[in-house]
């Protein structure tokens, strides 16, 4: 917000111009009425009704200059050379009034062009007045003034009077003109940053709901999935093996407290109440993890065969990246795969990329198996590092997911 200017008078003629346009049209018309007044005198013969309706029309041209500045100069021209011709020359500051306005609300290329046609206008209105008071008509005094042999003289002398109040009014109004427009400008500038502030707030509201969706997403299959697999384990190892199903029942109640865990630190991420760690505050899993991954697969009775080769990333995204799509895959799997006797994954790392293959070998199923939420999600996943997913039936039996991810160097 623009500061107020000093002083309570200028503060309301900014904030009401209604009243700045009432207070000028009031002085113009004392100033008129006193020359009527002057000019009433003998042997002056300036008809009443002229004068009146001259003041009218100047009084409604001031009032009109800020709706209509380039049409209320034209007239204040036309009610200056009146004025000069036979009037009481009152007139003659409303050309300065309509083109301070005409510079300030209007571009510096129409209030030049207007200035060189008031300036002519001004010129040839000066020859008027120097005619005039040659006839011994002057505008105020009793007496006509002196009139010099040289009436060309006269004329300039007449014009330069006029000439140069209208350039300083013009040179005053190109400014007020163009300080207008530079703060209109910065005030636009300001509404559009903050608008362009609130959308990238939005956009990053909306790519971090997204975010803790997939990651609720992938948290949840993933855990509903090994529950479901442990359960139906248990049940069926009740009768002959209860050390086996009780274990089993242990293991389905500890992969529920680490859901609910999770669920607490996805659901704190969003809170409003105060400060709260984001996803990146509270501790991920990475590629570290992936060994402790199979092994909880493999207790879901999923048998799974871990190839790791190369170094890991060190960037804690990517590791998080790799450990949520191997997490899919496997819980895709778990899910979907019956008949599997072996399901490998391969993580090969390199100093930019890192390929990720998990495959079963599961009997075909009958039908395409249309892609579901997950690979969505691991399609989006790898897209944030310019990577590919290939996923479907593999050539000799089973599923097969191959996924890609690229970095630079100064990332890994």
């Amino acid at each position: 917000m623009l500061p107020s200017p000093p002083g309570a008078l200028r503060r309301a003629l900014l904030r009401f111009p209604w009243l700045s346009d009432a207070i000028t049209a009031g002085l113009y018309g004392l100033f008129a009425a006193g020359l009527a007044l002057i000019s009433a005198n003998p042997p002056l013969r300036t008809p009443a009704w002229f004068t009146v309706m001259l003041l009218l029309a100047g009084v409604a041209t001031v009032l009109l200059r800020r709706r209509r500045p380039v049409l209320m100069l034209v007239a204040a021209t036309v009610l200056c050379v009146l004025s000069l011709a036979g009037g009481t020359g009152a007139e003659t500051v409303l050309p300065l009034i309509t083109l301070f306005a005409v510079g300030t609300y209007r571009s510096a290329l129409t209030a030049w062009a207007c200035y060189l046609a008031a300036s002519a206008v001004a010129s040839g209105a000066a020859w008027i007045l120097i005619e005039r008071t040659r006839d011994g008509l002057p505008l105020w005094e009793p007496t006509a003034p002196p009139v010099s042999a040289d009436p060309l003289n006269d004329w300039l002398n007449a014009a330069i009077v006029m000439l140069v109040p209208l350039l300083v009014a013009q040179l005053f109004g190109v400014n007020a003109g163009q300080r207008r427009r530079y703060v209109a400008a910065l005030v636009d500038r300001a509404v559009q940053l903050e608008r362009e502030r609130d959308q990238q707030a939005e956009i990053a509201r909306a790519r971090e709901r997204e975010r803790i969706a997939r990651e609720m997403h992938d948290v949840m299959a993933h855990s509903v999935s090994v529950m479901v697999a442990l359960s139906e384990g248990a049940r069926a190892s009740a009768a002959e093996r209860p050390t086996e199903s009780m274990a089993a029942m242990a293991q389905v109640a500890e992969t529920g407290r680490h859901t609910l865990g999770e669920l607490r630190r996805l659901l704190g991420a969003v809170r409003t109440d105060g400060e709260t760690p984001t996803l990146e505050h509270a501790p991920q899993p990475g590629a570290l993890q992936l060994t402790d991954l199979a092994a909880q697969f493999r207790r879901a009775g999923l048998p799974v065969r871990l190839d790791l080769a190369g170094s890991a990333s060190a960037d804690p995204a990517v590791g998080l990246t790799v450990y949520r799509i191997v997490q899919e895959s496997l819980t895709n799997a778990l899910r979907h795969a019956r008949g599997v006797t072996q399901v490998t994954v391969g993580v090969t790392w390199s100093a930019e990329s890192v390929t990720i293959m998990v495959q079963d070998d599961a009997p075909a199923a009958p039908g395409a198996r249309p892609p579901g939420r997950g690979i969505l999600g691991i399609r989006e996943r790898a897209a944030l590092y310019a990577g590919s997913v290939e996923a479907g039936p593999a050539a000799g039996g089973g599923w097969r997911v191959l996924v890609r991810l690229f970095w630079t160097k100064e990332r890994a």
